[in-house]
This record gives C-alpha cells, structure tokens and sequence, in this order.
C-alpha cells in the first residue's frame, strides 16, 4: 500500500483550467485576454508614454506604498522633522546624534509615499455626440470623430496610465445625472471593466456638471486626483461652486476642455442649419453673420473657465479634437513632471 502511494503520478492533483471569461468579463492579468477587444484601447499609442508618470502634485490619502506623498507620518526614505520622544515610542526612531549634541531626546519623522486615488469624471452627455457633422455636409471633407470618442479614447489611456504606475482609478459616466459609476481599483483587470464602461457609453440627456459634482462627492472617500473630461457646456459659476466642495478637501482637480473645431471656427457657407443637440432647437441663418460675436463668446467662455480654475489652483487644459489625443497626453505629461520636480 505504501509503495503505491509513492509511485502514484504527482499529476492527479493539478489543477483544472480556468474556462475563459465572456467578453463583459473582467479578467487579471497584463494584457487583454484575446477573446476581447476594446476600441478604446491603443496599445501602440500607449508605448510612448512608458517612462512617463503621472505624479501627484498635491499630498494624497493612500492605504498602500506608492510613487505619491501621503498626509500621514510613517517611516519612509524622507525625512521631514523632528519631534519630542515620549514613553512607547520605537526606540529606533530617537536620532541618538542629537542626543549626544543635546542630551534631549528627539525621534525622526519621515514622510510616507502611497498610492493615489484617481477619479474620472467623463462627461456622455448629448452635446458630446457632436461629431462636425454638420461641418462635413457642406464642406465635403472627412472631420475628427465625435467628442465623446476622443474623450474616451484619453479616459482609457489615463487609467492604463494610473494601473501601471500602481494607483487606483475609478470612472463616473454622466450627463444631468450620474449613469456609470465603477469604484476605483487598480488592478489590470479593474482596467478592463473601465474599458468595458467606455464600450457602452452612449451620449444621453442634456448637460449638468454641478449637479453631477454635487453627487459624486459622497462617492469619492479618499482625497486624490479628481479628472473632469467634458466640453463644460454649464454655467460656470455653478460648475465652480460645485468644485469648492472638492478644493475644500484638497482634491487635486485637473479638467479637460474638449471642444470640436467646428464648434471653436463655424463653418465657411453661405447658410446652415444649426442644430442643438441637448434641447432640438434649431435656427437657420448665415454663419458670416455670426461669426465676430460667436468667435468674441466662445474665447471669453474659455478664457472665463481658465481664469476660475487658475484662482483656486485648478489645472485647466482646452483641447481640440483635431490634435491626437496621444500627443495632448504627452505633451501635458511632460509638463506636469517638469512642474511637480
């Protein structure tokens, strides 16, 4: 008996393969399981940013080690002060150096790094379905995709971006309420199910980016790293109102302004129909007409939006569709190192 338990195979207990996933799945791993593509997902674009990081400009709350600094006090590589020993604390913190110097004792603080919270808000409402379609009909050449493609595109590369770096990312889908909401994560597989929330977004109801603000912050625990992606078609003051709610607790806020060519430059034409995508209502005229006052509102809206994130120390950025949405991710990535160093 005992020589038949010596001789048995050792393969008896390996285990079953896993059957793969269906394509709503999630899955772990480094790279996205074969039977599911994403169209958001580039990978070659994505090479170019692999020495890049996305660091944290402000102090975050983290429960693991990361790349970030943390608000609390641990022990870590950076010193930051010293404080008064008192009975109970580890005997390896006292800077015996100082005592020699002083005959007092004194215990070494250092500054913990941690991972970082990253919150995407991106904005499905109904005027980012705008696609230049418009544009299209009476110039006869091929525009950009629509605005909510591009912003998804850049939602999926930050949080490839935040994964690797070994933070956590999470994605609210909205328009004049809250439609998607996933927690943020920050394995590959939670990257997965972002990329599945992008798939089925679908532009909705009209726009109210206060109201949705309002919302989320009951959803958003930890302080981090708060990304709003929208064409920001709200009132400012009601926007900004909203955002104190999140400067208040030392959120880093960073927003990006999409906006489509067509919408900053109207059409060349003689006459167009103008439609609003959020209410229907339409007008028809001679965009020529229009052109000075148009072009004179829309820089002042963008320059209103830029000066109220400047004065509380938000970090604005307008986009244009036609510009890649890679390069605008380097461009502000290398950037923001050079700031944060």
């Amino acid at each position: 008996m005992l020589s038949k338990l010596i001789t048995r195979p050792r393969n008896i207990f390996r285990r079953r393969k896993a059957k793969p996933l269906s394509g709503k799945g999630s899955v772990s791993g480094q790279t996205p399981p074969p039977w599911k593509r994403w169209k958001y997902y580039a990978p070659k674009d994505l090479k170019k940013f692999k020495n890049l990081l996305f660091a944290a400009r402000n102090v975050v709350e983290g429960h693991y080690a990361g790349k970030h600094k943390s608000c609390f006090k641990g022990s870590a590589p950076e010193f930051v002060d010293y404080r008064q020993y008192y009975p109970g604390d580890d005997l390896r913190t006292i800077d015996w150096k100082t005592y020699a110097r002083t005959d007092k004792f004194f215990v070494k603080l250092f500054e913990k790094e941690t991972d970082m919270d990253c919150y995407i808000l991106l904005d499905s409402s109904a005027s980012m379905a705008y696609d230049g379609s418009t544009s299209r009909s009476f110039s006869r050449r091929v525009e950009g995709q629509s605005k909510l493609d591009y912003a998804c595109y850049l939602t999926a590369a930050l949080a490839y971006l935040m994964i690797k770096q070994g933070d956590k990312v999470g994605l609210t889908l909205f328009d004049q309420d809250i439609r998607s909401h996933v927690p943020p994560a920050g394995t590959f597989g939670h990257l997965y199910k972002v990329l599945n929330a992008l798939e089925q977004s679908k532009p909705g109801n009209p726009t109210s980016i206060s109201t949705t603000l309002r919302k989320t912050f009951g959803l958003y625990k930890r302080r981090g790293l708060l990304i709003i992606i929208s064409d920001m078609l709200d009132d400012p003051e009601e926007i900004f109102k909203a955002l104190s709610l999140y400067t208040h607790r030392h959120f880093e806020i960073l927003i990006f302004h999409v906006f489509h060519k067509s919408e900053y430059q109207l059409p060349l034409v003689a006459n167009a129909n103008f439609v609003d995508l959020e209410t229907g209502e339409r007008m028809t005229c001679n965009p020529a007409d229009l052109a000075e006052a148009y072009n004179a509102e829309i820089k002042g809206y963008i320059q209103t939006l830029s000066s109220m994130s400047r004065a509380r120390g938000i970090d604005y950025n307008f986009i244009n569709t036609d510009t890649p949405y890679s390069a605008v991710l380097e461009k502000y990535l290398l950037r923001r190192q050079s700031l944060v160093r």
